[in-house]
């Protein structure tokens, strides 16, 4: 049976480059009106190989994983992907805050001066070998007045902008590049999964009140602030799920597959506390090195996850006062990402008082449905928030504000064809 090419005006597809799982994904686009939902017709993940801390280490393996994950997709929706969109993981982005300024003579601010303030930084970029892939504007100030929100038609000597610019080394995106290119498929763009993330599971009153977003991959966390609808900030921390899976085959003396199996089916945050008779039937390797069944008490299970999730909010919380956050940033927090899915992790973060009394929740796709109970989980954000950018949803609900639309999609234009 002859499978039909995909179709962007009403076919998207999307690739998510994560540390442990490569994850394809081809939605529906049938959006009637502002709150339809993400029709979910193909997914295809695999395990990441040809990745390994934070660096592309075997391009062969990868291209293999993309490519088998690209197949079960396209099998199970019929139809052949001849392009797609790249959400790149936090260990392959940067992010920084850059302030530019430019004379305006007292003539009236127009979408000229908006363009050449965002070009005066073009130079920089294409010196350092990286890629622009987000342009965010922060803030405006006129002479001596800072904080404009829109500086169309007001006049003054010098236009000031603070850009928070999210970038990409060059030859990481000319290697992911060529290993599609050579399967004639042709890439639409790049995201920030991160970015994706907060599309996908932040609600518009969190990014207008002010939220942090905290995003727990296989090897880093991430950490995003929004204020104002404005995504303010971008870190990574080097911990991720993959320490609480070698904590438990280190402890429990067993192979990092069965570590992971346990982590998942049997695991928890103990943010209260746990039944000691409960016993699990765990494969423990001897001195000899031949594996045994041996019970393990729940209780040393859920021990070994809350003290790694613990650390892992302890760093959170330094490097998040370190950086300065305002307050309002601290009192909404939302938890993501496939390290969010052990239970009971904001009931630890609320029983330890991580982040004193912020109300915690955790983040799942939202509205995104399909055959795949996967598409609804925590590990399924950064693709459902790449398939909402795709629908321009970003621009319809005004989910992140810029003082012009036009405007910033001008820039984006500019920042693809001159970088």
């Amino acid at each position: 049976m002859l499978r039909k090419v995909i179709d962007l005006k009403s076919d998207i597809a999307v690739l998510d480059l994560g540390t442990n799982t490569i994850c394809v994904t081809i939605a529906k686009n049938d959006q009637k009106s502002e709150e339809a939902e993400i029709r979910i017709i193909g997914v295809g993940y695999q395990l990441a190989k040809g990745i390994k801390r934070g660096a592309i280490t075997n391009l062969e393996e990868l291209e293999d994983s993309i490519l088998n994950a690209i197949s079960t997709a396209e099998k199970e929706a019929q139809k052949s992907i001849k392009s797609i969109l790249v959400a790149l993981p936090s260990w392959a982005i940067e992010s920084q805050a850059v302030r530019n300024s430019i004379a305006i003579g007292q003539i009236p601010v127009d979408d000229i001066h908006l363009n050449s303030l965002s070009n005066c930084d073009a130079a920089q970029y294409i010196l350092n070998s990286v890629e622009v892939i987000h342009v965010f504007p922060i803030s405006y100030s006129i002479d001596e007045t800072d904080g404009i929100q829109d500086p169309i038609g007001m006049v003054g000597d010098k236009l000031s902008a603070v850009f928070h610019i999210i970038t990409a080394k060059s030859s990481l995106i000319k290697n992911i590049k060529n290993c599609l290119n050579r399967n004639n498929i042709e890439i639409k763009g790049f995201i920030s999964s991160t970015y994706a993330s907060g599309l996908s599971v932040l609600l518009p009153d969190e990014i207008s009140s002010g939220v942090t977003l905290i995003d727990i991959g296989g090897s880093t966390t991430v950490i995003a602030c929004y204020y104002e609808r404005k995504l303010l900030y971008i870190s990574a921390i080097p911990v991720g799920g993959n320490n609480i899976t070698k904590d438990i085959a280190t402890i429990l003396r067993t192979s990092s597959s069965n570590a992971e199996r346990l982590k998942i089916l049997y695991g928890a945050a103990s943010g209260s506390a746990s039944n000691d008779e409960e016993q699990i039937l765990v494969p423990r390797i001897d001195e000899y090195g031949e594996e045994h069944i041996q019970n393990v008490s729940k209780t040393m299970l859920d021990s070994i996850i809350s003290s790694r999730l613990e650390e892992t909010f302890e760093l959170i919380q330094k490097h998040i006062s370190e950086c300065g956050a305002d307050k309002a940033l601290l009192q909404r927090i939302v938890i993501t990402g496939g390290g969010s899915r052990i239970a009971g992790i904001s009931d630890l973060m609320k029983a330890k008082r991580f982040f004193g009394n912020a109300f915690v929740r955790l983040g799942k796709p939202i509205r995104a449905i399909g055959s795949h109970d996967f598409v609804q989980t925590a590990s399924f954000s950064s693709a459902a928030g790449s398939v909402l950018y795709c629908m321009n949803e970003l621009f319809n609900n005004n989910f992140l504000s810029s003082s012009r639309k036009s405007i910033w999609q001008k820039i984006v234009t500019w920042v693809k064809r001159g970088i």
